[in-house]
């Protein structure tokens, strides 16, 4: 019984306890203006050209995937009505 009014005193004193007011950004607007563009490292201009390649492959790669999912759709969708109608 004594420790469950410790502990309940203990959380009544937190709950009235207010977290104090930090206001960083001007620290952080002068570390980020100060700092200048560092060049990119080997691994990272490997991964940003893999990238931009995958990206450029990827493109035409779906256009060609949703063409040919259109003309393989259409013949499909014409036998699935001709059912519909005959089951009506």
């Amino acid at each position: 019984m004594k420790w469950e009014q410790k502990i309940e005193q203990l959380a009544a004193r937190a709950r009235e306890e207010r977290p104090p007011r930090v206001d960083v950004t001007y620290r952080v607007l002068a570390i980020l203006t100060a700092g200048q563009a560092q060049p990119l490292t080997v691994a990272e201009r490997f991964w940003m050209w893999l990238a931009a390649v995958s990206s450029a492959v990827a493109v035409p790669a779906a256009v060609v995937a949703f063409v040919l999912y259109s003309r393989s759709a259409e013949p499909l969708n014409e036998i699935a009505e001709a059912i519909s109608w005959a089951i009506q």
